[in-house]
């Protein structure tokens, strides 16, 4: 699978929803840039997967961890849900990652934040 990521020539991570707002000063600005990225995978992932294919990748990909030729975007609930939310004109506001805590269940080692979002997916 490919990560990428979007960026400005000065540091603006486009997908970085809380450094959006905070750098536009409007809230909306990353809704929009993620309804066009998902619109141009969804529109233009037969190019994205030419981009990646090699007899190398495509046998990794194939034979050994996933299905080949699938172009995916996960975004996980919580994204999903203020994206869906923005679509339908609601007043969604600034867009804020939501944390879980994971509890070890053992005094010696203090609960710690993760992301809510499952980040370990082929998408």
């Amino acid at each position: 699978h490919n990560n990428f990521s979007l960026g400005t020539e000065d540091g603006l991570n486009l997908f970085n929803g809380p450094q959006m707002t905070k750098v536009t000063g409007n809230d909306q600005a990353f809704p929009v840039v993620m309804a066009a990225v998902i619109k141009a995978v969804h529109a233009h992932g037969d190019l994205m997967r030419m981009s990646i294919a090699s007899p190398g990748n495509d046998f990794r990909l194939g034979a050994m961890e996933a299905p080949p030729a699938i172009m995916s975007t996960y975004l996980g609930k919580s994204l999903t849900s203020y994206l869906e939310a923005f679509k339908r004109g609601e007043a969604v506001g600034a867009y804020v990652e939501k944390k879980s805590f994971v509890h070890m269940g053992l005094d010696s080692i203090a609960p710690f934040a993760v992301p809510a979002e499952d980040r370990n997916r082929t998408s």
